[in-house]
């Protein structure tokens, strides 16, 4: 089932999706509205894309990607176009079975595992709500090849576990992290932010399930 939501412009459709498969593997749909600058200003698609966000995270239960919404200069001249593109787009989101206005009805598991593929690795784990920390389950991969940037907590797991070895490395045993950020590091490598990295079967994010208060109330 569809959970998260991710809404933006582009002018080369394929190259972007093919950019966003590559960082966030859980994504397994994709819908497109084609036009061209002839008919839709760039003003007004840059009016509906802001619009197209704000009401991801204003309506039904569904989380979105982006991180920032821009912030147009509309000609009010145009804003009736705006509004009549963002709701043509809603009736046909609808048509092909994605109602944004949707709510769930079910509360979303937490004790599950979660999981990450960035890069190709693939790892998964359990967070423990009651000590904050985060255990990456045996058969893990962990990516030597990708040094860790200050976070001495994976520094000294991976020392410890695999002393002089290097490339990637099958987990032999369940390892305890002190938070879901050192250990999305102990298994990627470089600098990351676990609460976004973990993420579960339905695509739904740790910090999602754990610390959103929308889905808390749920």
């Amino acid at each position: 089932m569809l959970s998260r939501v991710y809404a933006g412009q582009t002018t080369r459709g394929l190259v972007r999706l093919d950019a966003h498969k590559t960082k966030k593997e859980f994504w397994n749909k994709a819908i497109m509205f084609l036009d061209n600058d002839v008919n839709i200003d760039r003003d007004v698609l840059d009016s509906l894309e802001a619009k197209a966000i704000d009401y991801v995270r204003e309506h039904g239960s569904y989380e979105t990607d982006n991180g920032n919404t821009p912030a147009p200069r509309m000609n009010p001249y145009k804003e009736q176009r705006v509004e009549d593109l963002h709701g043509s787009i809603l009736f046909r989101m609808r048509v092909l079975g994605y109602d944004l206005d949707r709510k769930e009805t079910t509360p979303v598991a937490v004790n599950t595992v979660f999981h990450t593929k960035k890069n190709g690795v693939r790892a998964t784990g359990r967070y423990n709500r009651d000590t904050g920390r985060f255990t990456v389950l045996s058969g893990s991969e962990v990516d030597l090849g990708h040094a860790v940037i200050k976070n001495q907590g994976a520094v000294a797991a991976r020392r410890q576990l695999f002393a002089a070895q290097t490339g990637k490395v099958i987990l032999a045993d369940d390892v305890e992290l002190s938070s879901p950020s050192s250990a999305a590091v102990f298994v990627l490598g470089g600098s990351q932010n676990g609460w976004i990295e973990w993420v579960n079967e339905q695509g739904q994010t740790l910090d999602y399930v754990y610390r959103s208060k929308e889905h808390m109330n749920e």
